[in-house]
């Protein structure tokens, strides 16, 4: 009875997010006095620990198995490190973010002169990515953002990436799943079928490890079906 009451309770906490309040709560922690400092040291320690190949992503593993992959796009792209860490191993970059506030930071720490091959762009991910109008098969990333929308937000933007995705394209999604769905205020976690039912074009690969302590794990990788 109790894991009822807590399955319910969850469940509520998450209906009660708002698209509004998500992005007002994420925007503003990129206005903090000293953030600037404190995410070019993140970002620093993500590139020096190769984070972008940690177990949650494996996006190296990843593109050495699909090598025509020349073009990456950064969805969520926050202060900016996996984009830079992006921009060492594929031809061009494209980071989106919808904090202009995170985008400015980014830019800061990695400058057009240090790293030419990315294109900063502000907006909605739902809303920016089919503008795109991408040639070649693509890498697709997230970095735990979709973990932390509610899923209404969310299922667009899966829908808005399939639909942009050339064939042959690749999904890096350092996000969560379980065998159960269950919903936080800004923490989310889906089931397999869930994620598959998103995709339906796509074929996924579960392979992050369980977060520890939780019941949970992390990391999802996909391919669009068809040749590239």
């Amino acid at each position: 009875m109790k894991q009822i009451i807590y399955n319910v309770l969850r469940k509520i906490s998450g209906l009660l997010q708002s698209s509004t309040g998500s992005f007002k709560r994420h925007h503003s922690q990129y206005t903090e006095e000293g953030k600037l400092e404190t995410e070019r040291a993140t970002g620093l320690k993500h590139l020096l620990d190769n984070s972008i190949n940690g177990p949650e992503m494996r996006t190296q593993d990843l593109l050495l198995q699909h090598p025509q992959i020349k073009v990456a796009v950064d969805v969520g792209s926050g202060t900016g490190w996996s984009s830079a860490a992006l921009a060492k191993i594929v031809q061009k970059v494209i980071a989106v973010e919808p904090s202009q506030a995170a985008v400015d930071i980014s830019k800061n720490i990695y400058p057009t002169d240090t790293y030419p091959n990315i294109t900063w762009i502000q907006g909605f991910a739902e809303e920016v990515l089919p503008a795109l109008k991408l040639q070649t098969p693509t890498l697709f990333l997230t970095g735990c953002v979709l973990s932390h929308i509610r899923d209404k937000e969310v299922i667009k933007i899966c829908e808005a990436i399939s639909k942009t995705a050339p064939q042959g394209s690749v999904m890096s999604l350092a996000e969560c799943f379980g065998d159960e769905e269950w919903h936080q205020l800004m923490w989310h976690v889906r089931t397999k079928n869930w994620w598959q039912k998103q995709f339906p074009e796509w074929e996924l690969t579960f392979h992050g490890p369980q977060i520890t302590g939780e019941r949970y794990f992390k990391g999802i990788w996909g391919v669009k079906k068809g040749n590239a």
